[in-house]
């Protein structure tokens, strides 16, 4: 039997491939996750690989007919180590395969025997299940096993061919993670419409743990009933995800702070985050929508153009603009803008990894003494990456958090590692590069939506 992989960017597609080449019959052999590699650590894309083959030979599959096609179960633990010899002499009669209904012989058949992320993985192989009382029919399946849909011979072909589909996606999906997942979140143990939004959470790169517990809150809140409705699970779901996301809120900015000075917001963060735009957006908010007056000091002397880029914003703004290039220079330069309402200082970009460089930032910091400390980080970047910089940037104190480039992300599960890591209020998060529109509050009933329904929400 010859194995073929198949690579796509989720579970889904990966699954349909499968499908689509193989046919009904394909037996899923071994799944993996990966991320490939990008420029720099940027840009990389979670991937999903699937090792597959056909379920028999080629030559028994030509001369197969539709119309005999069979299904085979064990009906009980005992019955598996059975050879089919010893299975019908122990049930008095021939083991022979009992012929499904229309509706059943509908659901494909898919039987993968592998071990979560194992390297090496055998196809499972059971003996055929001796039909039990010829008034029953044939055994139920075992809790693993997705339902066999009702009888469809009313519904038009085109929908019963895509409803076949859909199950048959989903059966698949289900026995591959029942292999990963733990008990309380395997399919066969949760409602269908529960299940349905745990796939979407884990296509959105959710993190198991965080996963399992919005799904255990839900089933905790909801009444059996309530958990079939898929409405009121999927709000139900959205809630739960926006009480894991901690928000600073969306009040307009205080004029003075109660020490008397200008509202003081220093931006920190690695580099390429978007700092400098998103100070741009957060200057010209202040004074175009809220009428504070808004002075701005950079001390970005190493990047190349910074302050010409900054020097422009605040031309076309109305701003002062200070260069700070050393920590003494700080103070001096913030007295000269006290007779603003706010000062948004903008920092050069650093390493996570560059220990020297951070101490530097922090004398900066200690010298400005700001009211806010907005760390940022953008969503385009992998999620070691963004958690490693929100480990390493702790050491500064950051009292709120920026996310950029949401328009530019591929998923949104990573916002929930990242929040609950850097134990930080989002406070605002960027959606383009336009000055000032791109900008809005960090809302967590909008990263929950985004979250729960990817870039359509």
């Amino acid at each position: 039997m010859p194995l073929k992989v198949y690579r796509a960017r989720t579970m889904s597609e990966a699954l349909a491939e499968v499908k689509k080449d193989l046919g009904a019959d394909a037996v899923i052999l071994h799944t993996r996750s990966f991320k490939t590699s990008g420029l720099l650590g940027l840009g990389s894309k979670n991937m999903v690989e699937i090792t597959a083959t056909d379920d028999e030979p080629t030559a028994s599959k030509r001369t197969q007919r539709p119309a005999r096609r069979t299904t085979e179960r064990s009906a009980t633990p005992a019955a598996r180590s059975l050879s089919s010899a010893a299975a019908s002499k122990a049930y008095g009669k021939p083991a022979a395969p009992v012929a499904l209904s229309q509706s059943a012989s509908t659901t494909p058949k898919f039987e993968p025997g592998f071990t979560s992320e194992s390297d090496s993985a055998v196809a499972l192989m059971e003996p055929p299940t001796p039909p039990s009382h010829p008034d029953r029919g044939i055994s139920q399946p075992t809790q693993s096993v997705m339902p066999v849909a009702p009888s469809r011979q009313d519904k038009p072909p085109q929908d019963a061919s895509l409803e076949d589909e859909l199950h048959s996606i989903k059966r698949m999906i289900g026995r591959i993670l029942s292999s990963s997942t733990s008990p309380s979140t395997a399919p066969g143990s949760m409602p269908d419409a529960l299940f349905e939004h745990y796939l979407a959470l884990t296509e959105q790169s959710v993190a198991t743990e965080i996963a399992d517990e919005i799904v255990g809150k839900v089933r905790d809140e909801l009444s059996a009933a309530e958990l079939a409705d898929t409405e009121i699970v999927r709000e139900t779901m959205l809630r739960q995800i926006a009480k894991l996301v901690p928000a600073a809120g969306d009040s307009p900015l205080p004029r003075r702070p109660a020490d008397g000075r200008p509202l003081t917001i220093a931006l920190i963060g690695p580099t390429g985050v978007g700092k400098t735009t998103t100070l741009a957006k957060l200057a010209a908010v202040a004074k175009l929508r809220h009428g504070r007056t808004v002075g701005l000091v950079t001390t970005d002397t190493y990047r190349i153009a910074a302050v010409e880029q900054l020097r422009t914003y605040a031309d076309i703004i109305g701003l002062t603009l200070k260069v700070v290039s050393s920590p003494a220079e700080m103070r001096p330069s913030l007295e000269e803008l006290s007779d603003c309402d706010v000062i948004l200082i903008d920092t050069a970009g650093r390493s996570q990894h560059d220990g020297d460089r951070l101490c530097e930032l922090r004398t900066y910091l200690d010298e400005a003494d700001p009211h806010e400390t907005h760390l940022v980080l953008s969503t385009t970047s992998a999620e070691a990456v963004m958690l490693r910089a929100a480990e390493r940037f702790a050491e500064l104190r950051p009292n709120r958090l920026i996310l950029t480039k949401l328009d530019e992300a591929v998923n949104f599960g990573v916002l929930l590692s990242v929040t609950r890591k850097a134990e930080v209020k989002l406070s605002y998060v960027t959606t383009g590069q336009e000055v000032p529109d791109h900008i809005e509050a960090g809302r967590p009933d909008r990263i929950s939506r985004l979250i729960l329904s990817g870039p359509d929400a």
